[in-house]
């Protein structure tokens, strides 16, 4: 199992951040088939083989991503993929 942990800051409001962490859950539902739902300020999501959370909290967004032996190999283009997402609307 691959883990991907991504960890940034921002100078958004709660809301600003809130709305950008959904529309990224609304891509990956999209995309990859993917379901998620809000736990508080933590979104969870899974699909066959994935499975994580965002977690919302003051002035920083945490990314947990776990993927089967079966998606391992993808790791890296999935890390770049949300790295570039956050780093463009969260800066």
């Amino acid at each position: 199992m691959a883990t991907i942990h991504i960890k940034r800051k921002h100078h958004l409001d709660n809301e600003t951040v809130r709305n950008e962490v959904q529309n990224l859950a609304d891509k990956l539902s999209k995309d990859l088939s993917a379901t998620y739902s809000w736990q508080g300020d933590r979104l969870v999501f899974k699909r066959s083989g994935a499975s994580g959370h965002i977690d919302i909290s003051g002035n920083d967004v945490e990314v947990e991503i776990k993927l089967s032996l079966v998606l391992a190999p993808l790791k890296g283009t999935v890390e770049k993929t949300v790295t570039n997402y956050l780093d463009e609307r969260l800066s």
